[in-house]
């Protein structure tokens, strides 16, 4: 595989996934590193290294979408990696299989929906516990407002009028 053949088959995955900017973006990256690492290396070693332009193009959408949404519904770009290799030399559809047989959630974000992830008692337990902490908050409050006016006014009152005597007096 040449340079062009990789960055015209990373291009055409990626087009239709990604915004243009991202997708320039992303080409402008691989140009540049494999014009960097061709230096002491040739260029199908590199490729190589690299591996199937398809698998770096879902790479690239996945990430895309985990942190952007995702910018299409539906799923053309499955079907342009399944008959791909990865550097392995094992399938699309053996790792997809594999990572899809796990049972873990890594990748797929963080998703609370308060209305189906709690029963009904521990939403009302949730509200209970809402009420109690702002009526604490009242409270609280109302006992420092209550020493403030008892203590803390006619404290500042005694000391207001005593610098204004003092000040009084020095003129």
């Amino acid at each position: 595989m040449t340079k062009s053949e990789f960055i015209d088959g990373l291009r055409t995955a990626l087009t239709g996934e990604l915004p243009d900017s991202e997708i320039t973006s992303n080409i402008r990256f691989y140009e540049d590193y494999i014009k960097s690492k061709s230096i002491g290396t040739s260029e199908e070693v590199i490729l190589a290294q690299l591996g199937d332009p398809r698998l770096i193009a879902k790479t690239i959408i996945e990430t895309y979408q985990i942190s952007h949404g995702p910018l299409y519904s539906g799923s053309k770009h499955e079907k342009a990696y399944q008959d791909a290799q990865t550097t392995d030399g094992s399938s699309y559809q053996d790792y997809k299989s594999k990572y899809d047989n796990n049972s873990n959630d890594y990748g797929k974000g963080f998703k609370f929906n308060l209305s189906t992830s709690l029963t009904w008692y521990q939403k009302v337990i949730l509200i209970v516990i809402a009420v109690i902490l702002i009526v604490l908050f009242f409270i609280i409050g109302g006992i420092l407002l209550q020493l403030f006016f008892t203590v803390g006014l006619p404290l500042l009152i005694v000391y207001l009028g005593y610098r204004l005597i003092v000040n009084n007096n020095r003129r």
